[in-house]
């Protein structure tokens, strides 16, 4: 008789499939994989789970830009690369291939409420965590770290538009994501609000996407093939939002997603402090001590001031042309 995770491997409507770089597992190995949380590997490499219309060269592609980012900040366990095309067809089939996995790896997991019940592109109900990528485009990293499910892990979600994978840009999107599961594996919490308050606050980009999107452009902009000038002149155009950070009248850690800026001026506070304290302190240092200090207690420790006396000084740094600005990036 076929293993349970034999005839789910082959009974899938997805493609799945790795790289050189990936490691094809063993379908008789046990369906739970180890709650390797927080730990580095050597060894292992996400599985690829893409929807029947993603091309091979995309998901090779994106294995190459994971690669990229996570030999520069690290490699950790648990974490899922989902790739949805431009097919709703095929992004349907890809919620039953997750619904079917997450039941396959968690006796726990409910299929009433985190699986698709009826047809959420039509005029049924029920959530799916695929479907809107056919017409929205975009790409999300989603943490399941739950006290009532027994599998912890991380889902990067690719897509093929905004950007693309044709487009340069879908290279520092995949290492912005890939940045982000680098925070969270550093948050041991269950609690999501606890979690949130380590990445910064909830609706709150300045922090998690701050710092997401800096240290994606920086480690992009360190590629062979990207011109010398990409990530100054990158860095100009985020810095044409300080007009509008300073009509809203709010502090930047007050601005929200709808506010349109928070991506923005948040990375100029990271490469501001990075320039202060030294990439080594804002990317390794803090994320060391943010799971047992606290955020606040970790942005002391690390910077030697409260987040809030940082922005009173990064607020006066916003009063510099930007061509002065544009001297503190490499």
């Amino acid at each position: 008789m076929k293993s349970k995770l034999t005839l789910f491997l082959l009974g899938l409507l997805f493609i799945f499939s790795c790289s050189a770089d990936a490691i094809i597992p063993d379908p008789d190995d046990p369906v739970v994989t180890p709650d390797t949380w927080g730990q580095t590997t050597t060894t292992t490499m996400p599985i690829v789970y893409a929807a029947s219309d993603v091309s091979q060269a995309t998901i090779d592609l994106t294995l190459k830009w994971y690669k990229i980012a996570t030999d520069a900040w690290g490699n950790y366990g648990n974490i899922e690369i989902w790739i949805v095309g431009e097919s709703a067809d095929a992004a349907k089939a890809l919620d039953i291939s997750w619904c079917t996995l997450r039941a396959a790896k968690d006796a726990k997991w409910d299929t009433t409420w985190d699986c698709v019940n009826g047809d959420p592109y039509g005029a049924g109900t029920g959530w799916s965590p695929f479907y809107r990528y056919v017409t929205e485009g975009g790409a999300a990293v989603s943490t399941y770290i739950r006290d009532y499910t027994d599998n912890r892990f991380l889902t990067i979600t690719m897509s093929a538009k905004y950007p693309g994978p044709e487009e340069d840009d879908y290279k520092p999107v995949t290492l912005h994501e890939v940045f982000h599961t680098y925070q969270h594996v550093h948050i041991s919490d269950k609690d999501d609000d606890l979690r949130t308050i380590k990445m910064g606050g909830k609706n709150k980009p300045w922090w998690a996407e701050g710092s997401a999107e800096y240290m994606a452009q920086l480690l992009y902009s360190r590629q062979s093939g990207v011109s010398s000038g990409y990530l100054k002149e990158r860095m100009a155009v985020k810095y044409d939002a300080v007009a509008d950070y300073k009509t809203l009248g709010k502090s930047l850690k007050e601005i929200t997603y709808d506010d349109g800026i928070g991506y923005d001026i948040g990375a100029w506070f990271i490469a501001y402090l990075t320039h202060n304290e030294g990439e080594e302190k804002v990317k390794v240092d803090f994320y060391k001590d943010l799971n047992s200090l606290g955020f606040e207690g970790s942005f002391k420790n690390n910077f030697g001031k409260t987040s809030d006396e940082y922005l009173v000084l990064f607020d006066a740094f916003l009063n510099t042309e930007k061509v002065e600005a544009l001297k503190i990036i490499p």
